[in-house]
C-alpha cells in the first residue's frame, strides 16, 4: 500500500473523537478522508462528509456501497441510552452495519479501529485490576464493547484486515452540541 493509497472511513465523524481525528488526518498529506455522521457535514477536497444512519442497514449498505478505495475504518459511533441494557441494541447494530457494508464495498480494507473506553473493564463499577488485561475475564453484562469485540473478532476470521480497540480512560474535548457520561 503506497501513501496515496490510504483512505479512512471515520464513523461518528461529528462526535468528539471522530471530528478531532479527521482534523488530524487532515494535517498529512497520505490520507484521503472520508466522514460519516447523522448530520453529514461540509466536504473539502480532501474530506468528503456523508449524512447516513447507521442504524438503517440499508441505508448504511447504499452510502457506503461506492466507497471502495476505504483501507482504515476508525469507528467512533455512539449512542446512548438510558440504562446498559438498552446501550448494547443500537450500538452493535450500528457495528455491524458498518463492517457489513465496508467489507463488501471495499476489498483493499486492512485495518478497523474501534474506539470504546476503560468501562470495558469495568472501570465505572469500582476500583478493577491493574493492570487490566484484554484476557481478564469479563464482568456481567449486558455491556455493548463485549458484544462489538465478540463481532470483530469473529468477522476478522479468516480476513486479510485486522482490528484493534482503542481504550483511554476518558477522552476530552470541546463540543458544543453533545453531552455524554464519563
Amino acid at each position: 500500500m503506497t501513501a496515496q493509497d490510504k483512505v479512512a472511513l471515520v464513523v461518528g465523524a461529528q462526535g468528539v473523537i471522530g471530528r478531532n481525528l479527521i482534523e488530524y488526518l487532515a494535517t498529512l498529506d497520505d490520507w484521503r478522508i472520508v466522514g460519516l455522521s447523522r448530520r453529514g457535514g461540509a466536504s473539502t477536497e480532501r474530506i468528503q462528509h456523508i449524512a447516513v444512519d447507521l442504524l438503517d442497514a440499508a441505508d448504511t449498505r447504499i452510502k457506503l456501497g461506492a466507497l471502495g478505495s476505504v483501507t482504515h475504518l476508525f469507528y467512533a459511533a455512539y449512542q446512548d441510552r438510558a440504562t446498559w441494557a438498552e446501550l448494547v441494541p443500537p450500538n452493535l447494530a450500528m457495528l455491524t452495519n458498518v463492517v457489513d457494508a465496508i467489507e463488501a464495498a471495499s476489498p483493499n480494507l486492512a485495518h478497523i479501529s474501534v474506539m470504546q473506553g476503560y468501562k470495558v473493564y469495568g472501570g465505572h463499577l469500582g476500583p478493577f485490576k491493574t493492570p487490566a488485561r484484554e484476557t481478564d475475564a469479563h464482568f456481567m453484562p449486558p455491556e455493548f464493547m463485549f458484544d462489538q469485540q465478540t463481532l470483530l473478532e469473529a468477522r476478522q476470521r479468516g480476513k486479510a484486515w485486522t482490528w484493534s480497540a482503542i481504550r483511554p480512560t476518558g477522552p476530552a474535548a470541546a463540543l458544543s452540541r453533545q453531552t455524554r457520561r464519563i
